[in-house]
């Protein structure tokens, strides 16, 4: 998740803050390049893709480094990649929340691959797209569309599928840490989507990475003497994951999303466990199986649910959530 976000500022939609001073009000925009919607869309068509191979690269690497080690590294890297941005003092107090937010999502989503397929983890990071629009009712007070429900139980059947997938079947450790995941990255995207307006984006993208890499280290101490015995390939891996899918995308996202309307952005978006499973296949040699792509494709149609337009809505209505990143940043995964 990845991540960068729709949602438009709160003051233009009349909704009023559990906690208003998370939500910096409206100032002069940054100056943006200039973008067309059609290149805003390829942009995010590629961010996709990037995402996807995300899943098979981390997965491999954790192959021979731990995961605190392997966030650490990566997230200093991306910061230090950064180190350019030019800050300002508005948008670090919402940068590094972000930040915190973020580390959430990368942290768990990264145990989970630990501990289940590259593929799996795809498709139940998905569930982001499903929680967004529960998690901006409960923390802006939107109202939730009726469908939003019905998604939800869709993704549920689907995850019922997959889980009888693979060496063990039922629910797994990994599977509930992916979960986590997904409810991390809607927590950051609807935050986003709050903030991305009405702040530098590349603020954001930059100062965010601060906090995530601070945290990962505190993690990662007592591993820190293993970093000698990582092998160079796996360095190539985690300088990959630093500079195309967290510090590249971080930036391209967060521009690309200020031209694309929202359910276009979303519906591109569904294609990244698609992807994934793609890359997974050829990569990693993963087989789903009939019940994993019979519970994919119902994860998929959830999150079709949640995403396409409806012909009457209410402004008020939440049925689009704004867009994962972690974020992945990554949303990365």
């Amino acid at each position: 998740m990845s991540t960068a976000a729709f949602y438009g500022p709160a003051s233009a939609r009349g909704e009023r803050h559990l906690f208003p001073t998370l939500f910096p009000a409206r100032r002069a925009r940054e100056r943006m390049i200039a973008m067309s919607r059609p290149l805003g869309i390829a942009l995010l068509v590629l961010i996709t893709m990037i995402w996807g191979t995300t899943f098979v690269v981390t997965k491999d690497a954790l192959d021979s480094i731990s995961v605190p080690l392997l966030l650490a590294v990566r997230f200093s890297l991306a910061a230090l990649l950064l180190c350019w941005v030019r800050i300002e003092r508005r948008a670090i107090l919402p940068a590094i929340i972000l930040g915190v937010i973020g580390f959430a999502g990368f942290a768990t989503q990264t145990i989970g691959l630990d501990l289940t397929t590259a593929s799996k983890a795809a498709f139940i990071t998905g569930f982001s797209v499903i929680l967004t629009p529960m998690v901006s009712s409960l923390w802006l007070g939107t109202r939730i569309a009726p469908r939003a429900y019905v998604a939800a139980l869709v993704a549920l059947v689907g995850l019922g599928f997959m889980s009888m997938t693979g060496s063990e079947l039922g629910i797994t450790a990994g599977d509930l840490w992916l979960l986590g995941t997904a409810l991390s990255y809607a927590i950051f995207i609807v935050y986003l989507g709050e903030v991305v307006r009405d702040l530098p984006p590349l603020t954001l993208a930059g100062v965010q990475h601060w906090p995530m890499a601070l945290l990962a280290w505190l993690w990662a101490a007592p591993d820190a003497g293993q970093l000698l015995q990582v092998p160079l390939s796996t360095y190539l891996a985690i300088l990959y994951l630093a500079v195309v899918a967290t510090a590249l995308v971080a930036i391209l996202q967060t521009y690309a999303q200020r031209v694309v309307p929202a359910h276009v952005a979303a519906l591109i978006f569904l294609l990244e466990p698609v992807f994934a499973a793609i890359f997974a296949y050829f990569l990693l040699g993963e087989r789903l199986g009939l019940l994993g792509w019979v519970g994919g494709a119902l994860v998929v149609i959830a999150m079709l649910i949640s995403e396409l337009p409806l012909r009457h809505r209410k402004a008020a209505a939440v049925s689009e959530p704004a867009a994962v990143t972690a974020g992945r940043a990554e949303k990365e995964g």
